[in-house]
């Protein structure tokens, strides 16, 4: 193949595309932080359980959110794999899952349905994505008085619901994060952003609503990449859930923001609530703790056919081999609000220990972030 390449004079990409000592500090940086975050965290734990943690590559917050002093922590990916090794497994394709205005755009040919991209803030100026028109603020009043749901500005790359802000048109004023604002108000928080996106704002099904009515509650599916088959698989599925903590979004944060709830693969049926108290520890719940309604045994509605769409959209996609999925269930189907190529195992693995599926340990053994089993 390389004789073909210089037979026509096409000069081959080095690999890693000349990034190695860069990524290597970046993993090193990363590292730091990982420490650095676990010094920090408001977590105790007895010494045994604190180098029990670390001599299996978890920090004690992970430790005590997966109950590790319970469960066999050679089941969970750890916070090693999860902080300096999973980035690497979509390699230069990475930053396509993780910028959000380029993924929609890949998503979008494949018939995905994407809440629509409006515009951009940078510098808190905004731009609009049909044009190179530098649009003026009037423009944003006169969506919002346009579309009654309202819209919704975050940031290009973030996760966790970082920064998301909603804006909507209410009577002859306005709302930011469901607080009353005015004119002048919406015109000063778009002076201060930059690098984030304006979209529509993707109104839920009855159900989600049903679960916690105050944010818009979305699930995270996880597909991975199967050699074996050459096809993608669900590895997980979970529905967060928003609180008062959470507010306005629903945003688990491992373990101190929102709920977050097993979904069956095969049925589609919600298991109890995870979360941790104020208090500190770690509780289940069949129903909400703050409304009461029932999480347990709740059905999300047309689960095989969003599943089997997911699934389609990342076989066409074969270079990306990770990808967390966020999908919120509307009255006519769903949207596909973001994706993380690093999936945020937390909110997952607070529900499930991921290495129990054989075809996910096996996937991290064939990218080298966990030992082959003997």
């Amino acid at each position: 193949m390389d004789n073909i390449l210089n037979r026509f004079g096409i000069n081959k990409v080095p690999d890693e595309h000349g990034q190695g000592i860069i990524r290597r500090l970046r993993r090193l940086w990363r590292f730091y932080g990982m420490a650095r975050w676990d010094i920090r965290t408001n977590v105790s734990l007895p010494i045994r359980d604190t180098f029990r943690a670390w001599r299996y590559g978890f920090s004690r917050w992970s430790y005590f959110l997966y109950q590790l002093n319970h469960h066999d922590p050679r089941l969970y990916v750890n916070d090693r794999v999860q902080f300096l090794d999973i980035d690497r497994i979509n390699g230069l394709h990475r930053p396509a899952c993780n910028q959000k205005v380029i993924f929609s755009r890949y998503i979008e040919n494949l018939g995905a349905p994407c809440p629509y991209i409006h515009a951009v803030i940078v510098g808190g100026q905004i731009h609009l994505l049909s044009g190179d028109e530098t649009a003026e603020i009037q423009w944003l009043y006169q969506l919002l008085e346009e579309y009654p749901p309202g819209l919704v500005l975050k940031p290009i790359v973030g996760c966790e619901g970082f920064g998301v802000t909603f804006l909507r048109h209410v009577e002859t004023d306005y709302e930011i994060n469901g607080r009353p604002a005015t004119k002048d108000d919406v015109r000063n928080v778009v002076e201060k952003l930059d690098n984030y996106l304006i979209t529509d704002f993707a109104v839920q099904h009855e159900y989600a609503a049903g679960l916690y009515a105050r944010t818009t509650n979305t699930m995270r599916l996880l597909t991975l990449w199967d050699d074996e088959t050459g096809r993608p698989f669900l590895a997980a599925s979970v529905h967060r859930i928003g609180t008062a903590r959470s507010y306005p979004v629903d945003n688990f944060k491992m373990g101190a923001g929102g709920l977050t709830a097993h979904i069956d693969p095969e049925t589609g049926i919600l298991g109890c609530g995870v979360h941790r108290s104020d208090a500190g520890p770690i509780q289940h719940h069949d129903h909400h703790p703050e409304t009461g309604n029932p999480i347990k045994g709740v059905q999300v509605p047309r689960w095989h056919e969003t599943v089997a769409d997911i699934l389609r959209f990342s076989a066409r996609m074969p270079y990306l081999l990770l990808i967390g999925w966020d999908v919120i269930m509307t009255p006519d189907g769903y949207r596909i609000i973001e994706t993380n190529p690093s999936s945020g195992l937390f909110v997952i693995q607070a529900t499930m220990p991921l290495l129990a599926d054989k075809r996910v340990k096996r996937f991290f053994e064939i990218h080298h972030c966990i030992r082959v089993s003997s």
